[in-house]
């Protein structure tokens, strides 16, 4: 741990080839956020070399429940510059954390080592040796160097969940060495915001543990319907419970939705029927979503249905495809327009089909199945 207060600003000249120096161009600090890996620029000059392209400076990041991992900081990249007689020798990014409002007289930093990453070889922006994949890491110019965790080894890892609940601070700066007109890296230079009025900062919140413990969740099988009904223990910020179906346990559709409770301390017990279930196996979990947007799920249970009877289209376009359900396999389905146009064509390879209508304008649309039982015309209307 590295005890300092900055006092000092660096200023960045944007003409920077043309004097016998070393410096720093553009800086950005590499978190992840609800399993999204994203750089948050520190520094960024523009013109094709920013490094991400999202900004750290007054960003808030949102809510995370305590203890989870949901927010991690993986480590930094920096950018650097020299003249021909000048040399780089390291890049560090320290942090601290502290609870918004209340930053200690001098903080405790941490570093975090930025290892070389590459030199850039090519004036093609992005095309130089050792390069990130397209869109992470951002592009360089020729003569300049790259200096980042993770790069090619493990990321930093630093959990940014582990904190009592409450709104805290994320402070960063970065120093790196070398020496001007030299081979040495007896020169320290910094990159600390101006020290304006403080370092770097972005802001997040820590809350309690996830607030919906659910209960059991069963599926009573009527033959011709399901009745999916489940427990909740406790709610906390419940805005809505929706009832997703699947056929093959992976790809699920959501079929109905009810409220929630909001906030509850006592069991409570919920309901929503599915009155077209599909010919055989049904897979049904619960999705449950806060006020703020977040969401979990229950577990998954399972019923089959077997039962003769037509088949129904299951989904109008809304979630930008057509569900047909209740197929038999080799059967033929087609999508045609009003003017008699083939818009789609599979032939089923279980009891339900697909059919992507994301490109399609709003209307009436004709749905033809073809099968060892004849042939059928459905009309659909596509709501856009």
């Amino acid at each position: 741990m590295i005890r300092r207060f900055l006092v000092f600003a660096l200023l960045l000249a944007p003409t920077y080839t043309l004097y016998a120096q070393f410096g720093l161009y553009a800086s950005a600090a590499y978190i992840s956020r609800n399993g999204s890996n994203t750089f948050y620029n520190n520094t960024s000059p523009g013109l094709g070399q920013n490094i991400g392209s999202l900004d750290f400076q007054g960003t808030d990041l949102g809510f995370f429940p305590t203890n989870t991992g949901l927010l991690k900081m993986l480590g930094a990249e920096i950018k650097t510059y020299k003249g021909p007689s000048d040399n780089v020798c390291s890049g560090t990014m320290y942090y601290t954390v502290y609870p918004t409002g209340s930053r200690p007289l001098s903080p405790v930093f941490s570093p975090v080592n930025l290892g070389f990453f590459s030199d850039c070889f090519a004036p093609s922006c992005g095309s130089f040796y050792g390069a990130f994949n397209s869109g992470s890491g951002g592009c360089c110019s020729s003569g300049d160097q790259k200096w980042q965790t993770p790069g090619s080894g493990s990321p930093a890892d630093i959990d940014l969940t582990n904190f009592t609940p409450d709104n805290y601070t994320l402070e960063v700066y970065y120093q790196f060495t070398g020496e001007d007109g030299g081979s040495g890296c007896g020169t320290t230079k910094y990159d600390n915001n101006n020290n304006n009025p403080t370092n770097y900062t972005l802001s997040f919140t820590i809350t309690p543990p996830i607030p919906v413990k659910f209960g059991n969740i069963n599926v009573t099988n009527n033959k011709t319907e399901n009745l999916v009904s489940w427990t909740t223990f406790t709610e906390e910020n419940s805005k809505w419970f929706m009832l997703e179906r699947s056929v093959d346990g992976t790809h699920y559709i959501n079929i109905a939705a009810i409220p929630a409770a909001g906030y509850s301390s006592i069991q409570k017990n919920y309901a929503i029927k599915d009155s077209k279930p599909a010919n055989g196996n049904n897979y049904y979990r619960i999705k449950m979503i806060e006020t703020n947007g977040r969401y979990e799920y229950s577990n998954v249970v399972r019923t089959s249905n077997k039962y003769t009877t037509d088949w129904y289209i299951s989904e109008n376009g809304n979630a930008g495809l057509i569900q047909v359900a209740g197929l038999n396999t080799g059967d033929i389905l087609s999508l045609w327009s009003p003017s008699g146009n083939r818009l789609f064509y599979a032939n089923a390879k279980n009891n339900f089909i697909d059919i992507p209508v994301q490109n399609l304008a709003g209307g009436i649309y004709f749905v033809k199945v073809a099968g060892s039982k004849g042939t059928t015309v459905k009309q659909v209307l596509l709501v856009k």
